[in-house]
């Protein structure tokens, strides 16, 4: 008798095994031992909040406007905004974040909602942060920062 063959992805590593069932013994140790996560945030404006904010973020992104050291300052804190995704000028939006290991989901709303987060201190985006499941994704969403 020949033994069950299966294909199966992890991680986006293709291997083929003779098992009859799937183990985490089966994906390299580095696949399986990943340090950061990732995390879809869904942005909602709040009431009369939307002008301000979009105002605030152009002159931030604007040359001289600090956004460069922003992205640094967070990026050293162990927080990088891979994608920002608006709908319309009055929200909502999506966003994909990836924070460093150790990092739990409490505290990475915590930053969201805080003053290095989106809301630049105004309070404009009620941000409802999800954590992706990776492993069962198959890849992370980007490529890792941490």
């Amino acid at each position: 008798m020949t033994p069950n063959r299966t294909v199966f992805s992890c991680c986006g590593v293709l291997q083929e095994t003779t098992k009859a069932e799937f183990s985490t013994e089966d994906v390299p140790k580095a696949n399986r031992f990943m340090a950061s996560k990732f995390f879809h945030v869904h942005h909602e404006f709040r009431a009369g909040k939307a002008q301000q904010w979009w105002e605030t973020a152009q002159a931030a992104m604007a040359p001289g406007g600090g956004w460069d050291e922003a992205v640094a300052k967070n990026l050293e804190a162990g927080f990088y905004n891979h994608s920002f995704c608006p709908i319309g000028p009055e929200g909502p939006a999506f966003c994909i974040w990836e924070v460093r290991e150790g990092i739990t989901a409490e505290e990475f709303q915590e930053f969201i909602d805080g003053p290095n987060g989106v809301n630049f201190g105004l309070g404009a985006w009620m941000n409802i942060c999800r954590e992706i499941n990776v492993e069962m994704a198959g890849n992370p969403p980007y490529p890792r920062k941490f």
